[in-house]
């Protein structure tokens, strides 16, 4: 599996603005190797929110195909330039090695 971490600082109480992105379905659901998505809003700090979004790839083929997209280019294109809640970005990469299967209950 590979891992796409975003995370955003938002100006402080404005983390709904973003949140509300990804509220909805969108063309990720519908890309090839595409296993889920996960937004993490953190609120409680003092001077900004922090917004994490995961998205899960079978691997990073998947991803890729993703970033090449029309639907990617489109999702990620903002007329006027980056909205101005968002302060900073920073996106990490994981290439999981080891997956646990889930314990089924006796």
């Amino acid at each position: 599996m590979y891992i796409v971490t975003n995370t955003s600082k938002i100006k402080l109480g404005e983390s709904h603005k973003l949140v509300t992105r990804f509220d909805k379905e969108g063309q990720i659901e519908k890309m090839p190797g595409f296993l889920g998505l996960e937004v993490m809003v953190t609120d409680k700090l003092k001077d900004y929110d922090e917004v994490t979004v995961n998205t899960k790839w079978e691997d990073e083929a998947s991803f890729k195909h993703w970033m090449d997209s029309d639907a990617f280019k489109q999702a990620h294109s903002y007329k006027g330039g980056r909205p101005d809640y968002i302060i900073s970005n920073k996106i990490d990469f994981y290439d999981v090695k080891i997956v646990r299967q889930p314990i089924v209950p006796v």
